[in-house]
């Protein structure tokens, strides 16, 4: 019988000697700082806020035009020269033609990019003879869910027009000729739309809004488009 227990205790010493082995391989704790390391790291690229990031955002836009002309705006549809110019239609509406629009933005808050905008007429507006859009301004996105792939934007901007007319002058009945002022105009632009961000540096929109002027004429443009944002760093 002492003999058995003097074996059995001899096997646990080996055991226990075995295990305090340092050559032995050793299973890190699950808090070990390497773990803590990576998982910072993952979480870092599941973030897509644009905080301190400078932007590039491109995109087309396309309207429907609704214009109410001043007695000196230009007129919006084809002139009836046997009428008094006052007599010209004041009310109409129609297809605009497409723009491109651009932005330079940078954001010093994940939920909040300032930007200047700037937008491009791809064509003259023949109901207006109004030769193609020359717009500047500048506006502020602010973002919901600012960290995720997937945000919904809300974008205030105001700019000022500064595209002429075609030079058409009308004889109109009882009346010297009349040439339409083309003065620059004021815009108040509001829009809204989703974002999908694939990665920090990339993204893609979509907006719907409106863009209302108020002195060459009472018009509005009911917008719609999208586009792609490149972002640095």
């Amino acid at each position: 019988m002492l003999g058995v227990v003097t074996w059995a205790g001899g096997a646990r010493a080996e055991s226990i000697q075995e295990t305090a082995d340092p050559t032995s391989p050793r299973i890190a704790p699950s808090g070990a700082p390497g773990d803590a390391e990576e998982g910072n790291a993952e979480a870092e690229e599941d973030t897509f806020s644009h905080a301190m990031q400078a932007g590039l955002r491109v995109g087309v836009v396309g309207a429907y035009r609704v214009v109410m002309r001043y007695d000196a705006s230009p007129l919006c549809r084809a002139p009836e020269l046997e009428k008094p110019v006052k007599d010209q239609q004041k009310l109409c509406g129609f297809m605009g033609p497409p723009a491109l629009d651009l932005a330079l933005s940078f954001a010093p808050f994940a939920g909040l990019e300032p930007f200047l905008w700037a937008r491009f007429g791809l064509g003259a507006e023949d109901a207006t003879e109004t030769e193609p859009l020359l717009l500047f301004g500048a506006g502020l996105r602010a973002y919901t869910m600012s960290d995720s792939r997937f945000k919904i934007f809300i974008e205030p901007a105001v700019a000022f027009t500064a595209e002429g007319g075609t030079g058409a002058t009308y004889q109109f009945a009882n009346a010297t000729a009349y040439q339409p002022d083309y003065k620059g105009d004021l815009q108040f632009h509001l829009a809204a739309g989703p974002q999908y961000d694939f990665a920090k540096v990339f993204g893609v929109y979509l907006s719907a809004g409106t863009t209302v002027g108020v002195l060459r004429s009472i018009n509005a443009s009911m917008e719609f488009g999208g586009g792609v944002q490149l972002r640095l760093p």
